[in-house]
């Protein structure tokens, strides 16, 4: 009876499911320390900036935020070469996704993207009525532009395009995507999904600002979560044109960043001898840990994220189940459709060797007993 009340495309939703919190990790196997090398946090934290700042402005939480988040659009502005007006901040790049769903997406519209990808494409087509039209990724773990334009019809609405794509890592070729968007549709919007995009190392690379400052009608939304190190403070934004940006901030809520989120966000701006250090030491995990992990004979796609896609050629889940019993949480990457990959994030230099130690542990058949 009660299922009869609910939203119709609410029945039609797969439950995100993330990776296993610490604390529960801790609790069932009764551990004291556990290392997360699963969510593609920052394993050195914030800008120790970014922490005072929140903190003095947690003095001023019986105030509420100042709705527009003026200032940080500022800095935003600065940083990338655009407009403040053509910024929008909201609780997170996931809560982003949802805004352009909500914004965009009419019943029956069709909503482009490749699979495996990132899962609130699906969820916020589904939540608004809309078709999923999902795509294979190329063999070698790409988006497929030319099958996604194959698919493109009178009823579709947006593209999704996760690039450096999650959960393999990878990127599309500039050129390729300039071609692409040209040859888009005017009744479609792009949308580009760059919550990786600041660990990307390629020459002349071109980010959605780049393709929206050339007159393409995209979306690039992204995350102070991974390289600033807020991913508990929430704070995402997208960058647009003003008339795609004019109805995400008509269903936006009022004071969606909070004071000290909004406060830590801007100084993490500031701060760039330390997010410097974040990419350089991200650069030297990545090498170190994808040359370790060729020992074992597995494969890594290669990656321009803060994370390592790997492939171990056999069932995932021993050898999730024997790091986890040493204090590792991986992603298994099943629930992606790849049963033998696992998705590894990258952790300081002592928490990379300690995990390859761990896994020639639990390779030899030593695994902790619980």
């Amino acid at each position: 009876m009660t299922e009869q009340l609910w939203n119709h495309g609410v029945k039609k939703l797969k439950p995100y499911i993330p990776g296993k919190s610490i604390e529960d990790v801790k609790k069932e196997l009764g551990l004291t320390e556990i290392i997360r090398m699963a969510s593609n946090e920052n394993p050195y934290g914030p800008s120790p900036k970014a922490i005072a700042a929140a903190g003095e402005a947690l003095m001023q939480t019986h105030l509420y935020p100042e709705p527009s988040n003026r200032e940080l659009r500022g800095k935003l502005g600065e940083l990338h070469k655009v407009d403040p007006d053509r910024i929008l901040i909201s609780n997170g790049a996931d809560n982003v996704l949802l805004i352009i769903g909500q914004a965009f997406v009419n019943p029956g519209d069709e909503v482009v993207y490749c699979s495996p990808t990132f899962p609130v494409y699906r969820t916020s087509t589904v939540m608004m009525g809309g078709v999923p039209v999902e795509v294979p990724l190329t063999a070698d773990h790409k988006f497929d532009l030319e099958a996604m334009l194959n698919h493109v019809t009178p009823k579709t609405k947006l593209i999704y395009i996760c690039n450096p794509n999650n959960p393999t890592g990878t990127v599309v070729d500039s050129n390729q995507l300039r071609s692409f968007l040209q040859r888009v549709p005017k009744h479609v919007v792009v949308v580009l999904d760059e919550a990786y995009a600041e660990f990307i190392s390629i020459e002349q690379y071109k980010s959605g600002i780049d393709y929206m400052n050339e007159g393409f009608p995209v979306i690039s939304v992204r995350t102070f979560s991974k390289l600033y190190g807020l991913a508990a403070a929430r704070v995402g934004y997208a960058i647009a044109p003003a008339e795609l940006l004019q109805p995400m901030l008509a269903v936006r809520e009022p004071f969606p960043v909070t004071r000290a989120s909004d406060a830590a966000a801007r100084a993490a701006l500031e701060d760039v001898e330390y997010t410097n250090f974040i990419l350089a030491e991200n650069l030297k995990g990545m090498k170190f840990l994808s040359a370790e992990l060729a020992k074992f004979g597995y494969e890594t796609v290669e990656s321009y994220a803060n994370f390592i896609f790997v492939d171990t050629k056999e069932d995932v889940q021993p050898l999730y189940d024997g790091v986890m019993k040493e204090g590792f949480i991986i992603r298994p990457c099943t629930s992606f459709g790849y049963p033998h990959h696992f998705r590894l994030t990258i952790g300081t230099h002592e928490q990379n060797e300690r995990f390859i130690a761990a896994l020639h542990k639990v390779k030899a058949g030593k695994t902790t007993t619980i």
